[in-house]
């Protein structure tokens, strides 16, 4: 079974439980906290994917790490530990957040620039991508990429909005190769 199903499965039993326990929103808040922590610190997927430790020492390393965190994503985490699935836990946390941000019509995006976004830039993307979706609030991620040159690039939902010089100039060229 691929890794996908595999956490989708865990994220979508731990979202409906949640939901149930009305503690849906505390429970995002985790998941963002593991995928933060899956992001920032690469020893952290090394010790899940690591055949060299044992369940009971990746057991009490997880539930220790998150100690702080909702019961019932604790209950979860060490259910995968036990289950021998502690290494889908970053990837139940990712698909857990798609599937809060898919029902409460939250889109994120993600804008690639060569230099930070002023307010009004930012506004207008989230006016922009409320307009082409049905969503009722948008998450906006920016990041500074100096090999943009000059443009954006938008995406969200499988979309990619590609204004960047760079992407401009490389059209140019193959048109001119063609001729």
């Amino acid at each position: 079974m691929s890794e996908l199903k595999i956490a989708s499965r865990y994220a979508k039993a731990l979202f409906l439980k949640a939901q149930e326990d009305g503690v849906l929103d505390a429970v995002m808040k985790d998941m963002q906290e593991l995928t933060n922590l899956s992001k920032d610190s690469r020893e952290f997927i090394v010790f899940l994917e690591s055949p060299l430790y044992k369940t009971t020492v990746k057991k009490e390393a997880v539930l220790k790490l998150t100690e702080k965190q909702n019961d019932l994503s604790r209950g979860v985490y060490g259910l995968m530990v036990d289950k021998n699935r502690e290494s889908y836990i970053p990837a139940m946390a990712k698909s857990f957040i798609a599937m809060y941000n898919e029902s409460n019509k939250i889109v994120q995006v993600e804008v690639n620039s060569a230099v930070e976004l002023s307010k009004n830039t930012l506004n207008d993307i989230e006016k922009y991508v409320k307009s082409i979706t049905d969503s009722k609030s948008v998450d906006i991620k920016t990041n500074i990429d100096k090999s943009v040159v000059g443009g954006l690039t938008i995406e969200f939902g499988g979309k990619i909005f590609d204004s960047t010089v760079s992407t401009q100039i490389n059209k140019i060229k193959k048109e001119l190769q063609i001729a």
